[in-house]
């Protein structure tokens, strides 16, 4: 896989740039497992965080939906 094209996506926050890595073929299926996964990731920075995480991260769980595209 280290040889696979990739797609690359930059998103920018008020507290830095988060860079997410992703094969450039993902599949309906492999789109949905990580858009599960990326909910659960922003489940968990928000449920530590004292401020609304959420918010900052509410494009993660779509961004698997805008790769497919």
């Amino acid at each position: 896989m280290a040889d696979a094209p990739a797609t690359r996506e930059t998103i920018s926050l008020d507290e830095g740039d988060v860079v997410v890595l992703l094969p450039a073929n993902l599949s309906p299926e492999s789109i949905g497992i990580l858009q599960t996964q990326l909910e659960k990731l922003a489940a968990g920075l928000s449920s530590r965080s004292k401020e609304n995480g959420q918010s900052y991260l509410r494009g993660l769980a779509g961004l698997a939906a805008y790769c497919a595209n």
